[in-house]
């Protein structure tokens, strides 16, 4: 009886081992949710803080489509990636590229809070040119987070990859809530009287005879008379002008010190990388990644175990190492001989073999129609997503006040880890569920797109209804979201 509990408990034991197994370690899933906040807290905590800095830049209310621009050219990183990928295929690149970019992104905030409001003159016109280089710079780098980190994560168990999901929908949620806290500021306006010139002209006055006194008064005639020749007068009149001077006041919470939670931010990713890489708790949880399944796409099995037979002993010569490789090749091939025919006498039983091959042919003609067509609807949501809509936000939002536009900057980046959540109990996994929830995010948007075109006045713009409006017509596109994942 002893035995018996001492092996039900030895089993029970091994199970609960192999369950938390499955489910990873809790400090590492911490780790790797902070590892992966970095990857675009610097680029969304620069948009929720654009209605501070547009009142203090020269750019003003064009300083969102100026910064879409260079934040799209930014997709230059993941094709300079992938070269470098492509022309050092044996060299793990993922590793260093991952440090460089928590790096570089750390140090672009913390460049952000010092010169974020430094501008200069080029061609006459003035220009935040250290606001738009260094956001040029951070776009560049964390462009390439999804592929560096993804590579990375490949030298970690697969349980931990939907940390690392988490921490890139909480990279958006923090800066939020924070800039929520910072508030936007407030601008008061306050009036100043001024003189100035309110009206000048010039008039020609004529000759001008007056009778003068002639103390004789002995006769009447011209020489009595005075004459005052033509002349130019000019009169002005002055008034004092009200003019109204308007004065924005920083928030509690000033810019600088928002810049600076994000590299701290940095920070902090960049020790629990270093964590993550080299303590040996940590490195318990490594796997070799010429044995993981996701690593070993390149190579063919049977030659991925020669070269691992070849790695652990020198015995191993290359003719028996050759030999084995024919010997697996061979008998792989007599197996899928063997499956061929089993397949093909199934098929005779069932079917006519010219109607099979038209199957087969239709079948892949239409699985590939159905890649390109998903696709380009990847490209159309991301296109809608990313770019055009941050764009014209600002002309879509602001007439309704500046609360409604600091409520739109800083909702979607609140709705859109949230969104991310909820794909992970709902998914969209057929081509007409894509298509209709491409069809309803293109329609929200082409509402906002026709208020930012009847921009200064449009639709409802004196009613708070109006707002509201515009405010969930931009985030519920996010249902979008859906289709990509």
């Amino acid at each position: 009886m002893a035995e018996r509990e001492s092996t039900s408990d030895s089993g029970s034991f091994q199970k609960s081992k192999s369950r938390t197994a499955g489910r990873g370690r809790l400090y590492i899933h911490i780790l790797v949710i902070i590892f992966g906040i970095t990857s675009w807290s610097v680029m969304n905590g620069l948009w929720v803080e654009l209605p501070i800095l547009v009142a203090h830049l020269p750019e003003g209310w064009t300083l969102p489509s100026d910064l879409t621009i260079v934040a799209q050219a930014g997709n230059l990183g993941p094709l300079a990636f992938t070269f470098l990928v492509y022309l050092f295929p044996r060299v793990k690149l993922e590793v260093p590229a991952s440090m460089i970019i928590v790096l570089v992104l750390t140090l672009c905030a913390l460049i952000y809070a010092v010169l974020w409001h430094e501008t200069a003159t080029l061609g006459g016109t003035e220009y935040s040119v250290a606001l738009l280089s260094l956001t040029f710079v951070q776009s560049v780098f964390a462009a390439m987070t999804s592929q560096a980190y993804l590579a990375f994560m490949s030298h970690l168990k697969s349980c931990y990859m939907s940390s690392l999901f988490l921490g890139m929908g909480l990279s958006g949620l923090l800066p939020a809530l924070v800039a929520v806290a910072q508030g936007s500021g407030s601008v008061t306006c306050t009036p100043e009287m001024k003189n100035a010139t309110y009206l000048k002209s010039t008039f020609l006055v004529p000759d001008i005879r007056f009778k003068g006194v002639d103390v004789s008064k002995e006769n009447d005639s011209l020489s009595n008379y005075l004459l005052l020749p033509a002349a130019n007068i000019t009169a002005a009149w002055t008034k004092e002008l009200q003019e109204i001077q308007a004065n924005s006041q920083e928030p509690a919470l000033t810019v600088r010190c928002f810049f600076l939670f994000l590299s701290g931010l940095g920070i902090f990713s960049f020790v629990s990388l270093l964590l993550l890489l080299y303590h040996p708790r940590c490195r318990e949880e490594h796997v070799d990644t010429d044995k993981e399944e996701n690593c070993q796409l390149m190579k063919p099995p049977a030659l991925k175990d020669g070269l691992q037979d070849a790695e652990k002993g020198s015995d191993v010569n290359d003719g028996l190492l050759e030999h084995n490789f024919k010997n697996h090749i061979l008998t792989s091939n007599e197996e899928t001989e063997n499956d061929s025919l089993t397949q093909n006498k199934e098929v005779k039983e069932t079917a006519v073999p010219g109607e099979m091959d038209d199957l087969s042919e239709q079948n892949q003609l239409l699985g590939r129609l159905e890649s390109w067509y998903l696709l380009l609807l990847l490209v159309w949501i991301n296109a809608i997503q990313t770019s055009f809509l941050l764009a014209i936000q600002v002309y879509s939002s602001l007439p309704y006040g500046l609360r409604i536009y600091n409520g739109a900057t800083k909702a979607e980046n609140i709705v859109d880890p949230i969104a991310c959540f909820i794909t992970i109990f709902i998914s969209a996994k057929t081509s007409r569920v894509i298509s209709a929830l491409t069809l309803a995010g293109t329609l929200l948007a082409s509402y906002i797109i026709t208020v930012a075109a009847l921009s200064p006045s449009p639709w409802l713009v004196d009613h708070i209804a109006g707002g509201v409006l515009v405010v969930s017509f931009l985030n519920l596109p996010q249902t979008c979201l859906f289709v990509r994942i």
